[in-house]
């Protein structure tokens, strides 16, 4: 895997995309690459930002627990199944400050998992939360497509994962 640096500024982190998973005590946030209905489930909020699923751990939650209930609260998807963890971003912030209390610094991760499920109703969309307006389903190059422009690595690990012999064939 060919890796760079890359500055996420609206995270004040310099990271890099690796295959390597960090240790669970630098992962700050999950993100998910969900499977259901033959395809990936792509989450929208109301001004259109199209995104794949996942957020930050609360204190003492497990990776695999902050995917579950990202999930349930950003897609209304119910895991079957433990996620397969194939990469993260992993980077150091330039911040002052943890951007939570708890949450790892300076060194911190984003650890992508992929995961099969089902969408069982609407998002839970908690308070306090990015507000999910619409979810669908689509077909892996698609989802790439719609999400190429969008950032925070989501294509870049859609392609990852497609080009390493994804689990699930489509």
């Amino acid at each position: 895997m060919r890796e760079h640096l890359e500055d996420w500024e609206w995270a004040q982190t310099i990271v890099r995309f690796t295959d390597q998973r960090p240790p669970d005590e630098v992962v700050q946030s999950v993100r998910a690459i969900p499977l259901a209905e033959h395809g990936v489930v792509v989450c929208r909020l109301a001004d259109g930002t199209a995104f794949l699923p996942g957020g930050t751990r609360e204190e003492g939650e497990s990776v695999d627990a902050c995917m579950s209930r990202e999930l349930l609260e950003e897609a209304g998807f119910l895991m079957k199944g433990r996620p397969h963890w194939f990469a993260a971003h992993s980077g150091v912030s330039y911040h002052r400050v943890p951007y939570r209390p708890h949450a790892p610094f300076p060194l911190k991760a984003w650890l992508w998992g992929v995961v099969e499920g089902k969408l069982t109703g609407p998002p839970t969309n908690p308070v306090g939360a990015e507000q999910v307006t619409s979810v669908s389903v689509l077909r892996p190059q698609d989802a790439v497509a719609l999400l190429e422009n969008e950032g925070r690595g989501y294509a870049q690990a859609l392609r990852h994962w497609m080009s390493s012999g994804a689990p699930v064939e489509f």
